[in-house]
């Protein structure tokens, strides 16, 4: 599912509330797990229409290494959250919600976060794994929105770990693509991205993208970035082919990455490629140009601190052009690796 859903009535709470079933009954989520996750989108649903009066709620599958991951992304431009240490607090809720409190919401996920203050109001945004995993040295989470008048996300992204996370010489894969246009066909040439990059496990993301513009040449084509990162945190190798946005970002710093001119699928000669150092607490951003260009992001220290996927919602729900398919993806590196 990838629209926002409106937060301005009642009755989208429960529209999110199904919405959240679906997808986790889809992914394979046992019962009473579905309904944990119910509650939690209910409970931070109806917290938008109690204290910012409208909101948007994103909800999603994400990739994840041990199996399918569950993204819910709650945002609003209210007044913010004075008291957030009390509300943290089981038992402290909106009025007419379950009670529970966001201290209980950070229970029943896996992962949550939440930044908030007055002038930008409130993101809440947690995740649910079906098997519970996560490599030692980094977080990583995407999103995508479909464009406004279409059914379908010409957008995609994918991860993948090649050895293990603790095993010399591993690594972190992740691709970012946008197929040209959007609509199905758009859509189409996406997917063949994901389904060619999936059986390229251990090359360089310049080999793999250039198998990938050969595997895809009968399609619309599309544009992609590709990185693959160490499993200790510490280097990034990094290859693009279009306008995909590629960022480091770190306190004092925002550096953007080269990329070539051209498509996959249009006979491109190689794609651009470099390998840079990582330190700890730094943030790896894709996106595609169905969001605004980022910029100056290392003058956001507070946003940098949260998670891969708050992060994401963040930048996704304050930037999306509302013109084309978008998609973000985050790679936080952990702060002491």
């Amino acid at each position: 599912m990838t629209h926002w859903l409106p937060l301005s009535d009642p009755s989208d709470i429960s529209v999110c509330r199904r919405n959240a079933r679906q997808l986790a009954q889809a992914a394979g989520f046992s019962r009473p797990r579905t309904e944990e996750i119910a509650i939690v989108v209910s409970e931070a649903a109806t917290n938008v229409l109690r204290y910012a009066k409208r909101g948007r709620c994103l909800l999603q599958q994400m990739p994840g290494i041990g199996g399918p991951r569950l993204a819910m992304v709650v945002v609003d431009q209210g007044p913010g959250i004075d008291t957030l240490d009390k509300m943290m607090r089981d038992g402290s809720s909106s009025e007419g919600s379950a009670g529970l409190g966001l201290g209980a919401m950070q229970r029943l996920s896996d992962q949550f976060d939440i930044y908030s203050n007055r002038d930008e109001g409130t993101v809440v945004a947690c995740e649910f794994q079906l098997r519970p995993y996560r490599p030692a040295a980094v977080d990583v989470a995407g999103l995508l929105v479909t464009h406004p008048g279409e059914t379908r996300c010409g957008d995609a992204w994918d991860m993948t770990c090649v050895a293990s996370n603790t095993a010399s010489g591993g690594r972190l894969d992740l691709i970012l693509c946008d197929g040209l246009g959007h609509g199905h066909r758009a859509a189409d040439a996406a997917e063949r991205v994901l389904k060619a990059f999936g059986q390229m496990r251990g090359r360089t993301p310049a080999a793999a993208l250039a198998d990938i513009s050969d595997d895809i040449a009968d399609t619309r084509g599309a544009v992609a970035a590709c990185v693959a990162v160490a499993s200790d945190g510490r280097r990034l190798s990094y290859a693009s082919v279009g306008n995909i946005a590629t960022i480091r970002a770190r306190l004092g710093e925002t550096k953007r990455f080269a990329t070539r001119d051209g498509h996959l699928g249009g006979g491109v000669r190689s794609p651009f490629s470099d390998e840079i150092s990582l330190q700890p607490g730094d943030t790896v951003i894709l996106h595609s140009d169905g969001l605004l260009t980022l910029r100056d992001l290392h003058e956001k220290p507070a946003l940098l601190m949260r998670s891969a996927l708050l992060i994401a919602g963040k930048l996704m729900a304050e930037n999306f052009r509302g013109r084309d398919d978008a998609s973000l993806a985050v790679i936080k590196i952990a702060k002491e690796i």
